[in-house]
């Protein structure tokens, strides 16, 4: 793993008039990289237990007319074992699924100029070795929680094994240590609380700014706890029960650092647009998927 010189690479991006240009023109479109089908209960324990989710593996590919930049790289096939994937249930992904969705943007994957990782997940980095050559950023914290996981983590499953080997052989990474606005004007936050090291992107557009959260949190209604309808992946629609209105956010049931996951909730509330569910772009919500473009 060779560790580039951050804070010079970022002066290097710095172009003043033309960094100025390029802010306020990033698209961004979702990709689809498998899924994972999920009772809702799983996230939220004793509640609508009756609904079962396919939750999409996502990617965004975010492009200002200059870069292509990819965010996260979805599940490998190794993870998916006999059709099932985390914690044994039913899953579709893939090495193939990034190409595929990448080709569908008339992309390669030698044509994406950096990969930014929400975090380390099975499920976000699993695919590195796509692009072995192209800069790659995480989080510093995050690194360290891939190589010392608690036992509950292992047990689990929520890194793959193949993670710490993949990322060794990556020949450009820059490890961030907390917040940092990149040259082109993406902004990189540590949101600690899925994970140690989890991050989110704000990605400023012609429609305002909107925020890649990862994991923090996986679905919208964690964020606005009295939802009452989600989108499904067909396009249609269903009822989950609504939070009292005194939870101001919901935890799922992954979550590394209660503490730390309020405070990240508030940050990723303060740095959209505006605290709605349509500037929140999830890692695993399927109206992301349905509505593709953004921005």
């Amino acid at each position: 793993m060779a560790n580039g010189a951050l804070n010079a690479h970022l002066q290097a991006e710095q172009g003043g008039s033309e960094r100025g240009s390029i802010m306020k023109k990033w698209k961004i479109t979702s990709l689809l990289f498998g899924t994972l089908t999920v009772p809702k209960s799983v996230v939220t324990p004793g509640i609508d237990t009756d609904l079962v989710i396919e939750s999409p593996y996502i990617g965004y590919l975010l492009q200002n007319g200059k870069e292509n930049i990819l965010v996260d790289t979805g599940i490998n096939d190794d993870n998916i074992i006999d059709g099932k994937a985390w914690a044994g249930l039913p899953a579709r992904g893939g090495r193939q699924y990034v190409i595929d969705s990448l080709a569908c943007e008339g992309l390669r994957p030698s044509d994406i100029d950096k990969v930014i990782y929400t975090h380390l997940h099975n499920d976000h980095a699993g695919n590195a070795l796509l692009f072995k050559d192209t800069p790659a950023y995480f989080q510093k914290d995050e690194y360290a929680n891939l190589m010392n996981q608690l036992p509950s983590q292992r047990i689990r499953g929520d890194y793959d094994k193949r993670t710490p080997g993949d990322i060794e052989k990556l020949t450009n990474v820059f490890m961030i240590n907390g917040n940092v606005m990149l040259g082109n004007g993406l902004e990189l936050y540590k949101t600690p609380g899925h994970s140690l090291g989890s991050m989110i992107i704000v990605v400023p557009t012609e429609k305002g700014r909107y925020v890649i959260t990862g994991d923090m949190p996986h679905l919208s209604f964690s964020l606005f706890p009295t939802m009452d309808t989600m989108q499904l992946l067909d396009g249609g629609y269903a009822k989950i029960t609504p939070m009292p209105q005194y939870l101001p956010f919901m935890c799922n049931t992954v979550i590394y650092d209660h503490w730390a996951a309020f405070d990240s909730f508030n940050l990723v509330k303060s740095l959209a647009e505006e605290f709605k569910p349509e500037y929140m772009l999830t890692g695993h919500d399927p109206w992301v998927i349905v509505k593709h473009r953004f921005g």
